[in-house]
């Protein structure tokens, strides 16, 4: 009788892809609808411009200022404000990982020090593509209440909350979570 054996397959990078597409386009698509209606119904096309022209500039912050806006160095912090629970529905998130297991148990993430090191550096992109768009999303929240549109001003509060405060703070809480702690 031979001994059972491992399955050690891989899922193929096209795979992974859509797997962590799927949650990338449905929030993309909840978050981005509201804006996108209102800056074409209700904002004037130099508005919107200049708002994305400012908010592009955020691309040209360093890496380095990350650290001073960073909520908190322990994980702790971010369980509390539930950002572990956003990380369940996310890209890479908790169920997408437990779906590509499912097929291929030996999958990681993260199975490298070169992959912790990818990662690392995936997380200030993805926090600064978020910053871009917190900018964005507040400076048309502010356009909003300047033109008495409450309502909207809420709902663009709100989506800018979910779809870019938690997912900053979804990053930091990652590198927080592999940083060594220093003794």
């Amino acid at each position: 009788m031979l001994p059972a054996q491992k399955n050690t397959a891989v899922p193929s990078r096209a795979l992974l892809a859509v797997a962590n597409a799927i949650p990338s386009v449905l929030w993309s698509g909840l978050a981005l609808a509201p804006i996108g209606i209102y800056c074409y119904q209700f904002m004037a096309r130099p508005w919107l411009y200049g708002f994305l022209a400012i908010s592009l500039l955020a691309y040209a912050v360093p890496t380095s200022w990350f650290g001073y806006w960073q909520l908190s160095r322990r994980p702790a912090m971010y369980r509390k404000l539930g950002v572990a629970l956003v990380n369940r529905v996310t890209q890479n998130g908790d169920l997408v990982r437990r779906l590509i297991r499912r097929r291929y148990p030996a999958y990681r993430h993260v199975a490298s020090r070169a992959a912790l090191a990818a990662l690392v550096r995936t997380t200030y992109h993805q926090e600064r593509f978020h910053l871009v768009l917190f900018l964005f999303f507040g400076l048309t929240s502010l356009h909003a209440v300047a033109h008495e549109q409450v309502g909207w001003c809420a709902l663009l509060l709100l989506t800018n909350v979910a779809y870019n405060v938690y997912p900053m703070w979804l990053q930091q809480y990652l590198r927080v979570r592999v940083t060594p702690k220093a003794p």
